[in-house]
């Protein structure tokens, strides 16, 4: 109830900025920069909509991820232990489970506890969110979610893209058929049609880094786990962020503000239940910048650390910018920078010269199961990327049916990831929802 309020109130802020901006009159004489911070206050989202539609738009959200939210599935082959919940519980079978029906009930039955329940909302909320866009000035939520990223054609810059990146993930995805094929066995890999999504490590298929034990190139060649060295030499969670300050300001940037470490969560309370979710925040009085993170001492945390440190210091740099552009270059800069430094600070040269990696290793092995690791998760996870927001691009733009809402969903994911459902899929189901973002109604190329 809260979480409705709050956004009510924000909302009817946008609204009456909204309707000030477009009581303006000729902007033809204004200067440039004055007419850019214009037009980006001017596009206000669904805030555009009239209140009693704008409330049913957050409701139907609300909702749907009320449905996401409290999911939970049966044990595979035990019908009455039905409390198991995504985090952590599924995301852990799927992670470590090698066993091919268990592997398949989660994956199916997740998708039945969310996906299937919430298609109806779904598409009301469509319909809501085109309408908010046209109040907008354009023509559907795809346009308008592509309006921050200044191209005239979004999806056609990210085709572009994909095609040059296409061959190695195809070359990638060919190794990996190998592997699973001689871990699972000829009946159930086949040489060439699509791979099964449910035994790639994810929920959604979108990073396969947990099947790198059973597929990596160089077994016992690996080296990239530093979270035993991190433990043995008694870091702490402090610790890892103090890495990360040492880290830019090798590269010249200024020392943290004392507001960071005093006002940041860098631990789990435990008086109170927090979102434990990484996420950097600027507090918009070009001083105090905060990150709020359960860490705990490992090597995911470390780059995860790094990662977030780096949000910190592109706020610190775009601090005087007036407000509207206090933001990243694009809606993907500031992921595109955070994963950046995450990828630079992973490298067993650095983990070396932080002395968490002994320098005197096989680097050539070492270093070859790393990149494989690295385009497991990295590479793997672009079309993923492109095929939610494509999907959603075709939904939006009326190109796609609401009959045919599943269909197009796993026809994307077969033509840019390589992939297909383990069992048979129909329109009763929507897989999509299935995912987060989806009935967030949270756009993904970011």
């Amino acid at each position: 109830m809260f979480q409705i309020q709050a956004q009510q109130l924000y909302s009817e802020f946008q609204h009456e900025l909204w309707n000030l901006l477009n009581s303006v009159g000729d902007l033809n004489r204004v200067d440039p920069q004055t007419y850019r911070q214009i037009r980006y206050y001017s596009v206000v989202g669904p805030a555009a909509l009239p209140p009693d539609q704008l409330d049913r738009y957050n409701r139907l959200i609300n909702d749907m991820l009320a449905i996401y939210n409290s999911a939970s599935v049966c044990a595979y082959l035990e019908p009455l232990r039905c409390d198991l919940r995504l985090q952590p519980d599924l995301t852990a079978i799927m992670a470590k489970s090698r066993n091919w029906d268990e592997l398949q009930h989660v994956w199916t039955e997740w998708r039945r506890q969310t996906g299937q329940k919430m298609r109806d909302p779904f598409e009301q909320m469509v319909r809501l969110s085109n309408q908010a866009s046209k109040l907008n000035n354009f023509t559907d939520t795809a346009e308008y979610w592509s309006f921050p990223f200044e191209s005239t054609d979004l999806f056609k810059d990210l085709e572009n893209a994909w095609d040059e990146v296409k061959p190695f993930y195809d070359q990638l995805l060919t190794y990996v058929r190998r592997r699973l094929r001689e871990f699972y066995g000829p009946e159930r890999i086949s040489r060439q049609a699509p791979l099964p999504a449910h035994i790639l490590g994810n929920m959604w298929a979108q990073s396969w880094t947990n099947i790198f034990d059973i597929t990596q190139p160089y077994p016992g060649q690996t080296f990239l786990d530093v979270t035993p060295e991190m433990l043995k030499q008694g870091y702490t969670p402090a610790d890892l962020f103090r890495l990360a300050e040492d880290f830019f300001v090798s590269i010249n940037m200024s020392a943290l503000p004392l507001e960071f470490w005093q006002g940041s969560v860098l631990e789990e309370p435990i008086d109170r239940i927090v979102l434990c979710q990484p996420s950097a925040w600027d507090f918009c009085n070009r001083r105090d910048f905060r990150i709020k993170m359960c860490t705990h001492v490992n090597m995911k945390d470390l780059i995860t650390a790094h990662h977030e440190m780096a949000h910190i210091y592109y706020f610190m740099e775009y601090k005087n910018q007036p407000k509207v552009f206090r933001d990243g270059a694009n809606p993907a800069f500031h992921e595109a920078i955070g994963e950046a430094i995450g990828l630079s600070v992973g490298t067993p040269r650095h983990l070396q010269a932080l002395g968490l990696m002994p320098a005197s290793i096989s680097r050539n092995t070492v270093d070859i199961n790393y990149l494989y690791k690295m385009a497991l998760d990295k590479v793997v996870f672009l079309p993923f990327a492109l095929v939610m927001d494509k999907w959603r691009s075709d939904v939006f733009s009326g190109r796609v049916r609401k009959e045919q809402y599943n269909c197009h969903w796993h026809l994307l994911s077969e033509q840019y990831q390589g992939i297909k459902p383990p069992v048979l899929r129909s329109e009763i189901d929507f897989d999509p929802g299935s995912k987060y973002h989806v009935p967030a109604n949270i756009p993904y190329v970011r």
